[in-house]
């Protein structure tokens, strides 16, 4: 577990690494944009889960100061501390608020773009709600498992996806259906 806990911070130095993009300067205004703080606010609760264990949830309490601090320097947000989330998680207009499941389990380099849910409906379970690597969320984007997305998925601003999608393609829609199917070796 201790290994996955400094994981997590090395996913941290990475997921600011993109947003300076090698720009000194930025390290001094990247923290008005309130994306910088719902990700370092993530990253440390999951580091500490995962050195705590099951405990976590009591000693909380003692990080309250710090985690008050990142809410205010950050936008609004819910991300579990369950919720496994790959490196490169991105995220563009935290204003609008976020929301992901403690069941949910995320591949590497999601965007999301505000406004977002990754929740369930009843019954879900853990490994019910998986999407896979380079998933994007437009705007207002709604994902209620149990539901798989697959890699290199985009999903337009206002969908809410509700059954499963193999990837490589754009969703959207009401309920969310597939617009485009991209040729597995594409980009997006």
């Amino acid at each position: 577990m201790r290994n996955e806990a400094l994981r997590q911070l090395n996913y941290l130095c990475y997921e600011l690494g993109l947003i300076v993009n090698k720009r000194w300067w930025r390290w001094l205004t990247c923290w008005f944009g309130g994306g910088a703080g719902v990700i370092v606010s993530y990253r440390l609760d999951r580091c500490l889960y995962l050195v705590f264990g099951k405990s976590w949830s009591i000693v909380r309490l003692a990080f309250f100061p710090l985690f008050l601090f990142l809410r205010l320097i950050s936008a609004n947000h819910e991300i579990h501390f369950r919720a496994e989330i790959g490196q490169g998680l991105k995220i563009l207009h935290p204003g609008l608020g976020l929301v992901i499941s403690a069941y949910a389990i995320i591949g590497d380099h999601l965007t999301l773009t505000g406004g977002n849910c990754i929740g369930g409906r009843k019954g879900l379970k853990r490994g019910n709600l998986v999407l896979g690597n380079h998933v994007s969320l437009g705007a207002n984007a709604v994902i209620l498992g149990p539901v798989r997305i697959g890699d290199r998925t985009e999903i337009g601003a206002g969908a809410v996806v509700v059954h499963d999608f193999p990837g490589h393609g754009v969703l959207a829609g009401v309920p969310a259906k597939a617009l485009r199917l991209n040729d597995q070796e594409g980009d997006l």
